[in-house]
């Protein structure tokens, strides 16, 4: 009697869990590597800084914050930051 008692627990419970188990959302990890090389960047222009030109001092695309666009020093644009 315990066994059959047991032997029905188990199967509600793998029968929960496949339910519950469908209902999940897996979240997508974005990796995004990023190199330690340095651009010559002229200046950049970031949305948070409006029109005003930042100078970093080493910098490239991977690693300049989102929406921020590096241009060489004859204001051509090298790359916006993502």
């Amino acid at each position: 009697m315990a066994n059959s008692k047991v032997g029905i627990f188990t199967l509600l419970l793998i029968c929960g869990l496949f339910f519950l188990g469908s209902n999940v959302n897996y979240a997508e990890a974005e990796t995004k590597i990023c190199t330690k090389e340095c651009l010559n960047v002229g200046y950049m222009i970031c949305p948070s800084s409006g029109p005003q030109k930042l100078h970093p001092s080493c910098t490239n695309c991977c690693r300049a914050q989102k929406g921020c666009k590096l241009y060489r020093s004859d204001g051509t644009l090298i790359c916006t930051g993502t």
